[in-house]
């Protein structure tokens, strides 16, 4: 958005709020920022649903922010969502149509990959030097009232991205009948359970060097600590932690000035960055203090975005087909082939770069099933391709990748109607997509990379692929004659194969 009014709204454990900002030529301005306390989280972290009394007082404060938009003309440029108190109440789509039957207001709610994205993109905007950071390893911690979001990279592989059930006001809610002078016990099983989770899923979390802080927890800390630079060291946390960790949350808010609620919620936020910044063997946290709905609208009206997140996820591809033994040699040399056959047909295939992002990827990806089971790998492709998890993916496009990868040995997919959820569009695109990497994976196919490199000649009558081998490549050839009726079922046209030894 370059000029104009935006607003965003978010619903989350402890607070609803609503920034309203004005665009000019790209820069931003908040016009208003409007927090209401409201504590979801009590309810859904306690109790598993929303309670009527909660939803009425939501009601109450979302009429408001109607009229906000209202005011500002924005019921066409606004984003009103949900966060993790409404994602787990078992109510949450009573709650979302009652909102929207009383005030007009749609709430739609965030996934959990998608709220991680958004607070990484937010960061990477804000962080001087993000791109130093990331390339010697850094763990982004979203700590919130209701989770933990973690993101870490290093060298632009996603080593790790999850939504943890470990929020501020969740664990206070959790220990709450437990005695004061007890309580610290409990928040450290919490905090070794959510870094024990982390060793687990990444192995050489040691490594990493930087830790960035956001989230409502930041506001707080910078409060308390005061510290001089957008950097909180660990001593002083450990110091305050140590200094107050027996004391109950009245006398906390009493000793320290803050309101109630933050005295309820401050040892559980201590002790968990304790325990990630003593995991990490790092003594600061650098952090943002951009407040999430910001985040939220700089990304839904597009002031930030991510220009690298295709070229991103092919790394990372890459980098989980290692986890299950991909043959890299094969996927790169296949992945070739597919490029080059789309760059040189676009005349006759006319698809964009999207497409192209979708071939390269069931490329790299088609045969990822060999680690469960050869004879039906590519059945297996399909699921563990629909099981990855990484911030910036489009489902819709993993969705399709999965597909491709399943049929570039079958016709068709068998037991379920797939297919047929798929719009026309789609539909052909898959097809176009297929013949192209049918074609590719055949002049491969012994995994012995026997032919080099391919040159094309075209014309409306024939396509003639020239292969340049170091050997001859028996099996390419077998195979290429097997799997090119894909290619004159879709293109009408014939694709032939020849071979060309290179000292010839």
């Amino acid at each position: 958005m370059k000029n104009g009014h935006y607003a965003v709204i978010n619903i989350g454990a402890s607070a609803i709020r609503m920034q309203i900002s004005e665009f000019n030529n790209g820069e931003e301005k908040i016009i208003e920022y409007l927090v209401n306390p409201l504590r979801l989280g009590r309810d859904t972290f306690s109790k598993g649903f929303i309670t009527l009394e909660s939803l009425n007082k939501a009601v109450e404060i979302m009429k408001k922010f109607g009229d906000k938009l209202t005011e500002y003309d924005l019921w066409k440029s606004y984003k009103a969502i949900c966060t993790s108190s409404v994602r787990d109440a078992e109510n949450r789509y009573f709650f979302i149509d009652r909102i929207k039957t009383k005030t007009g207001i749609e709430l739609a709610i965030i996934d959990e990959l998608e709220e991680v994205y958004v607070k990484y993109l937010a960061i990477k905007n804000d962080i001087h030097d993000f791109e130093k950071y990331e390339k010697s390893g850094v763990f982004l911690l979203n700590f919130s009232s209701g989770n933990v979001g973690i993101n870490i990279f290093q060298n632009g592989i996603n080593l790790f991205s999850s939504v943890l059930p470990y929020g501020s006001l969740r664990i206070a809610e959790f220990v709450k009948n437990i005695k004061n002078d007890l309580k610290y016990r409990a928040y450290d099983i919490y905090a070794e359970k959510l870094t024990n989770q982390i060793r687990q899923y990444c192995k050489n979390i040691t490594d990493i060097k930087y830790l960035i802080g956001s989230g409502s927890s930041i506001n707080l800390l910078e409060e308390i600590i005061k510290p001089t630079k957008n950097s909180i060291k660990k001593i002083d946390i450990e110091n305050l932690y140590k200094n107050f960790k027996h004391f109950d949350p009245k006398a906390i808010s009493e000793s320290l000035n803050i309101s109630d609620y933050n005295g309820e919620i401050l040892l559980p936020t201590l002790r968990l960055y304790l325990s990630v910044m003593n995991t990490m063997n790092v003594k600061e946290m650098l952090f943002s203090k951009q407040t999430f709905p910001n985040q939220l609208l700089l990304y839904y009206s597009k002031k930030i975005k991510d220009k690298s997140v295709k070229k991103r996820l092919i790394k990372n591809f890459f980098h989980y087909g290692k986890k299950y033994n991909l043959d890299e040699t094969h996927a790169k040399k296949v992945s070739y082939f597919a490029i080059k056959l789309f760059n040189e047909l676009q005349e006759i295939h006319s698809l964009g770069e999207n497409e192209k992002f979708l071939l390269e990827a069931s490329a790299i990806l088609h045969d990822i099933g060999y680690y469960i089971d050869i004879h039906n790998h590519h059945e297996h492709s399909a699921y563990i391709i629909n099981s990855f998890k990484m911030p910036g993916y489009d489902k819709r496009d993993m969705k399709l990748i999965s597909i491709i990868s399943f049929m570039h040995r079958e016709k068709k997919i068998r037991s379920d109607d797939t297919l047929s959820k798929l719009t026309p569009n789609e539909l052909l695109t898959v097809k176009k997509l297929v013949a192209l990497l049918k074609i590719a994976d055949s002049l491969d196919a012994s995994h012995m990379q026997i032919i080099q490199d391919i040159n094309l000649s075209i014309s409306d009558t024939m396509i003639r692929i020239t292969a340049v081998c170091r050997d001859i490549p028996y099996i390419e050839e077998k195979v290429f004659n097997r799997k090119n009726r894909d290619f004159l079922e879709t293109f009408g046209v014939p694709i032939t194969f020849e071979a060309r030894l290179n000292y010839e």
